[in-house]
């Protein structure tokens, strides 16, 4: 669901590049107030996993569109929604700068639909859900139905956008298909969600994120998670890459089944265009090492994040559930 260039007003896109920007800003301040050992190293960690797991596209049956995982429910689900908004401008602002995977114009809408309305509306969708149904199923039916519902939500905040364009005329229509297409997608958002979440649960459950206070374990064994989780993404990134659906995703299908993608001249040449690595003649190769090099680099920036805004804690408690 990356927006490239050229598809919003420019006035537009300087708006939701100026919300996006005080939204990212927001959200570092309030991972700040409550960062750890765990959150500083988990945020790396969901970033390179999310990067790897948007690169393989699931087909959607007959229908020749594709999906991916947005991961913002996800995210906030293990990391809190801030934090989990921070892991998803990691990812967009690594697949844009480096891949060419959204538009650099479009890079404040894509933060606005995904990050924030993907991670922190969907968290506001969870929690009462988790509170009411309680336990660990309330972890999972929470977490799959807010999936499901933020990946609509992100596709209807897409269609207002548009029509912010001046394309006033087509919202219903734009909007429509946009649902349509996205309640599809939703469901393998769901599924996947509500499959990783229950895996934690089995293996380790103290990695789900918990308002309520608690004492973090030490740091070292945070630090195995995270080289657990990195091999996880890693092995994602060079194994199932390389085999994702080749039809377009569900917003560059629906846009040119209605003739609003027009993608205008790139502002810069991404080093590595398209997820494949230059002057490897190989494609699935050539997928593989590029996804091996983002995954990497998406860790270092998640973690480069939490370590900017951590602050010595007094006492030396972590507070990451305070």
């Amino acid at each position: 669901m990356h927006i490239p260039n050229a598809v919003l007003d420019p006035k537009l896109a300087v708006a939701t590049g100026v919300i996006g920007a005080a939204g990212l800003a927001y959200a570092l301040r309030a991972v700040e107030r409550r960062l750890g050992e765990r959150t500083t190293v988990l945020m790396g960690t969901m970033a390179a996993f999310v990067f790897a797991a948007q690169m393989v596209n699931f087909p959607l049956g007959p229908l020749p569109v594709s999906g991916h995982l947005l991961g913002g429910v996800l995210s906030a689900v293990m990391l809190g929604p801030w934090a989990g908004a921070v892991v998803i401008g990691a990812v967009l602002i690594v697949q844009c700068l480096l891949f060419g995977d959204g538009g650099l114009t479009a890079l404040g809408a894509n933060f606005v639909n995904m990050g924030l309305i993907g991670a922190v509306g969907g968290y506001a969708i969870y929690a009462p859900i988790r509170r009411a149904v309680g336990g660990r199923a309330g972890v999972v039916i929470g977490a799959m139905a807010a999936a499901w519902f933020s990946v609509l939500l992100a596709s209807g905040a897409f269609a207002v956008e548009l029509a912010a364009w001046g394309r006033r005329g087509d919202f219903f229509t734009v909007l429509g298909w946009m649902a349509l297409v996205h309640a599809a997608i939703g469901l393998g958002e769901a599924l996947i969600t509500g499959l990783v979440l229950r895996s934690v649960l089995l293996t380790r459950p103290d990695l789900i994120y918990d308002p309520e206070p608690a004492e973090a374990p030490g740091g070292s064994q945070w630090m195995q998670v995270a080289v657990a989780g990195l091999g996880i993404a890693l092995a994602v990134a060079a194994f199932l890459a390389p085999f994702a659906s080749e039809h377009p995703d569900g917003l560059e299908w629906v846009g040119g089944r209605l003739g609003f993608l027009k993608e205008g001249e790139p502002l810069f040449t991404a080093p590595i265009p398209d997820y494949r690595m230059p002057g490897l003649g190989h494609v699935k190769a050539a997928t593989a090492v590029a996804g091996l090099l983002g995954t990497t680099i998406v860790f270092a920036v998640g973690l480069g994040l939490a370590r900017t805004v951590s602050r010595p804690v007094p006492g030396g408690v972590a507070p990451d559930a305070a």
